[in-house]
């Protein structure tokens, strides 16, 4: 297949997507925010979190060689170093209230409390972290039982679900809830065992198609409805972008090659735990300077930042946990 081994376009588009959820944020001065972004990219990185695993560990497990303690090593060194660095910046710079959300968000607790004074405390981006980590664990169990009879029974239980959820419950069941969003992280464990083994038939012109199918969803997101938006919506797109863009066979691609793009890539996770950080600090230091300067200072100390925490925390911990 293929999208074996890293994965040039995919890398690229990391940042694409945690630059709709950074506009999805940014609030300045009577500034629209790009509302329709945030649910895309959230939904595009859960999606791609099952294929990426899948890719990764998929032939192990299915070979008898996976090893589990080493798999659950490394996900905890991914999301725990970052996530606990991101809560200090936070407490030190606004030193909120602390109380019995702390520990709840410290371990990655927060999104199991259908409350959102608990799943956006503190840094609230951290809630993706929290429902992430219940897809990673539950991974291995999930791809050796991935296959059209329990997609269908998921998919049905889904249905079952969004159905009955209030409008009232729909950012804390099916927006933020670990179990639901793990829907999402198995259609992308789907989405890998369908291409696997399968040879590339798509042309050069698909990637063209599937931008602009995505552009006409993130544009019919504000009369969609309430439920079906967080991430159904962008199923239908997201699932055959990701196939398309992973084969590397079009224009659009070639440009995602790039090297800014792959380092800019490279950076997704920092620049999404982060902006919240940077956003907040710079609208209190700066409240009066044009909307178009905030916004680039804000994406240049994010980037910034981003780099730094790249270097001297991420790239430092998972080096030495690759034993």
């Amino acid at each position: 297949m293929a999208s074996e081994g890293k994965n040039g376009s995919i890398q690229a588009l990391r940042f694409v997507f945690v630059m709709m959820i950074f506009m999805s944020h940014f609030s300045y001065r009577g500034f629209t925010t790009f509302e329709a972004g945030g649910d895309c990219g959230v939904a595009f990185f859960f999606l791609l979190s099952g294929f990426a695993l899948s890719m990764g560990y998929g032939r192990s497990i299915s070979e008898g060689t996976f090893n589990l303690k080493r798999y659950v090593r490394r996900r905890l060194t991914k999301v725990y170093p970052l996530h606990l660095l991101t809560l200090a910046l936070f407490l030190v710079i606004f030193r909120p209230e602390i109380n019995q959300r702390l520990p709840l968000n410290a371990l990655l607790l927060q999104s199991w409390v259908p409350d959102d004074s608990y799943y956006f405390s503190y840094n609230g981006v951290s809630w993706f972290l929290s429902s992430l980590l219940f897809s990673y664990l539950l991974f291995p169990l999930a791809y050796r039982h991935a296959n059209r009879r329990t997609l269908t029974v998921a998919l049905i239980i889904c249905a079952i679900v969004y159905i009955v959820v209030p409008y009232s419950q729909v950012n804390a069941l099916l927006y933020v809830f670990p179990p639901v969003r793990f829907i999402d992280f198995f259609l992308g464990i789907m989405l890998y065992k369908f291409c696997a083994g399968r040879q590339p038939v798509t042309t050069w012109w698909a990637e063209i198609v599937l931008v602009l199918l995505l552009i006409l969803a993130l544009a019919v997101y504000p009369f969609t409805d309430a439920k079906l938006r967080n991430a159904p919506l962008y199923w239908l797109v997201l699932l055959p972008f990701i196939y398309v863009f992973i084969q590397q066979r079009g224009p659009l691609s070639a440009c995602l090659q790039w090297r800014v793009f792959q380092w800019l890539g490279s950076l997704s996770m920092p620049v999404f735990m982060l902006h919240p950080i940077v956003f907040r600090t710079l609208f209190h230091f700066f409240p009066a300077i044009p909307t178009g300067t905030m916004l680039a200072l804000c994406f240049i100390t994010t980037i910034l930042l981003s780099w730094a925490t790249d270097r001297l925390l991420l790239k430092y911990v998972m080096n030495n946990t690759r034993t």
